[in-house]
């Protein structure tokens, strides 16, 4: 049976009206179209699901989102916590790790909110601190590219 994925847009917003129970000429201006376009989207859409009635296709379309709807609510299992040995963890650490502890920026990852509010602000002091003299360097060295090729 043919999925409503495989329908248009358009196809679906008609068939949702039309589940509604709404006919062509009602329909046409809240697509901002003709009914004869409405018409056409319905019965291609109709061909495409197999049905010869209008209402069965809207049915059909209405059936298969309230299915999909009713999956997307499915809860996922619980996520374990991460710990000490978790994979992710040696890839952290690393060179990239000690560069940062040594320009005494806050490490990647680790516990949210695990830094007092003075921690935080001094962590954020710092990002700033470090952001602005690279911009300042990156400044610098464009402008000698510029002089030089000048």
């Amino acid at each position: 049976m043919p999925q409503p994925a495989e329908l248009s847009e358009q196809q679906k917003k008609c068939l949702r009206l039309v589940h509604q129970g709404l006919t062509s000429k009602e329909i046409a201006p809240l697509l901002e179209t003709t009914p004869g376009v409405v018409d056409n989207y319905i019965t291609v859409a109709m061909a495409k699901l197999g049905t010869t009635s209008r209402r069965d296709a809207a049915r059909m379309l209405a059936a298969r989102e309230t299915d999909m709807v009713q999956q997307l609510h499915l809860q996922p299992g619980a996520i374990a916590p991460r710990g000490p040995d978790d994979p992710i963890r040696p890839r952290i650490e690393g060179r990239a790790a000690r560069l940062l502890r040594s320009l005494g920026l806050p490490p990647i990852g680790g516990q949210t909110n695990d830094l007092s509010k003075s921690q935080r602000l001094s962590a954020i002091a710092r990002i700033a601190l470090f952001s602005a003299i690279m911009l300042m360097a990156t400044v610098a060295i464009v402008q000698g590219i510029i002089v030089l090729l000048a």
